[in-house]
């Protein structure tokens, strides 16, 4: 309950405009090869 509260307080000031926001960490992205065309599936 108290993690939630601290949460809540802490985006109300980034709103706000009293506190910076957090900067963001980029998230790598695996390039995979293009797969080779797969069977079309069967209907049961």
């Amino acid at each position: 309950m108290s993690a939630k509260l601290q949460n809540a307080l802490h985006d109300l000031l980034v709103a706000l405009g009293l506190l910076e926001r957090p900067k963001l960490q980029p998230i790598p992205v695996r390039s995979n090869p293009p797969r080779e065309p797969q069977a079309p599936r069967r209907r049961r």
